[in-house]
């Protein structure tokens, strides 16, 4: 009894018992206050998440908490407050250090108390952020901790944000948080035609997705400044409007993984345009607007071209068409066109297809041809 009660006294056996509590906070709570030993590793898993900034109120200095109470914690008025001594901030760091993920519910909180306080990083050791863009982030504040590794950005849906609110948003994570390796921005509603983000040294960049309803420029705009960062995945919805990728500046050159929301056409004229040769792993989803087979028979000639010596895994769906009529025709035909081509593959091993079918398409003569080096595993789903 005695030997397990020294168990206690080691803090990484306090810690994990604490994580596996994670998603009891109730319980969490009455650990933090039963005795001070498993005080501070329940109170880190229990502020280690937040997704809304109630918490964190009552721990704001007097005057910040009046400004807050009486709804008046807008930029303009925040303003001209000036910042209380750091006696005051003392509650609301103890509880803030602890915090590692922050959701979009505490952005706008965030962006508040980041603006009172210029200098001083908030949550200072924040690993993953989502954030909405409601208005511009202001020049002088530090939002994004040296610690951040994983940045959502997104806009509310029902209005335009700001012109400035992107390019902004981006500038001051490359300043302020220059380990950064994961990035997703979505949810625009941009209402600009242009872009004018200055270089952005991300260096730690690895991961990139881009969901965003902004118009064909801002995308490529977009693209290419994230291009001089070292990304090897990308996932990205393209607009439905055309897009003229052609730029001097080589597109995504260390990529390995590539999935591509849009149509067989848009998804041709992007891949065209990745000047990497390691691409490993491809997906191609298309849901809506028209998939002609012409269109297929380009996409597929690209792809040996760009990724016919390194790809591994090929995944491609096409959903019913509004130009297609004969549906299952369209099925047959896209497999006749990709078929003759394995063999350009050397390394490919998976191959999923879902294609626009009534019937069963696993019974293709194709499948059991000769002259598929590498390939292990074929799939076929009926859209």
């Amino acid at each position: 009894m005695v030997s397990s009660c020294h168990a206690l006294y080691i803090s990484e056996i306090l810690s994990e018992i604490s994580y596996q509590l994670e998603d009891d906070r109730k319980s969490l709570s009455r650990l933090a206050r039963c005795c001070k030993a498993f005080s501070d590793p329940a109170l880190d898993v229990l502020w280690r998440r937040m997704s809304f900034f109630s918490p964190f109120i009552p721990l704001l200095p007097p005057k910040v908490l009046t400004l807050w109470v009486e709804c008046q914690f807008s930029a303009e008025s925040i303003a001209g407050l000036q910042c209380p001594p750091m006696h005051e901030w003392k509650a609301f760091d103890a509880y803030a250090r602890r915090v590692r993920i922050l959701y979009s519910g505490a952005s706008h909180f965030l962006a508040g108390v980041a603006t009172i306080r210029a200098d001083f990083n908030v949550f200072p050791f924040l690993r993953s952020m989502s954030m909405q863009l409601q208005e511009p982030i202001q020049p002088g504040i530090r939002l994004f901790p040296e610690t951040l590794q994983t940045l959502e950005i997104s806009g509310p849906a029902y209005t335009n944000c700001k012109d400035s609110c992107i390019q902004v948003a981006l500038a001051h994570a490359a300043r302020d948080a220059p380990f950064l390796k994961h990035l997703h921005v979505e949810d625009y509603s941009y209402n600009s035609d242009r872009l004018d983000t200055p270089p952005l040294h991300f260096k730690h960049l690895r991961s990139v997705e881009i969901s965003a309803f902004i118009s064909s420029n801002v995308l490529k705009s977009l693209c290419r400044v994230l291009s001089q960062s070292p990304v090897i995945e990308l996932k990205i919805e393209l607009p439905p409007t055309s897009c003229i990728w052609d730029t001097p500046q080589s597109l995504f050159p260390h990529l390995e993984r590539l999935e591509i929301h849009g149509t067989p056409a848009l998804a041709e004229a992007f891949i065209t345009n990745v000047f990497s040769s390691c691409v490993r792993s491809l997906t191609i989803r298309h849901s809506r607007g028209p998939a002609r087979l012409e269109d297929c028979n380009r996409l597929f000639s690209t792809i040996v071209n760009k990724c016919g010596l390194s790809l591994q895994s090929l995944s491609l769906t096409i959903s019913r068409s509004p130009v297609l009529h004969n549906h299952d025709g369209m099925a047959h035909d896209i497999m006749d066109a990709l078929f003759p081509l394995m063999p350009n593959f050397e390394h490919l091993e998976e191959l999923h297809l879902s294609l626009p079918s009534a019937i069963q398409v696993d019974d293709y003569p194709s499948v059991e041809a000769s002259g598929w080096p590498a390939l292990r595993r074929v799939e076929f789903m009926a859209t």
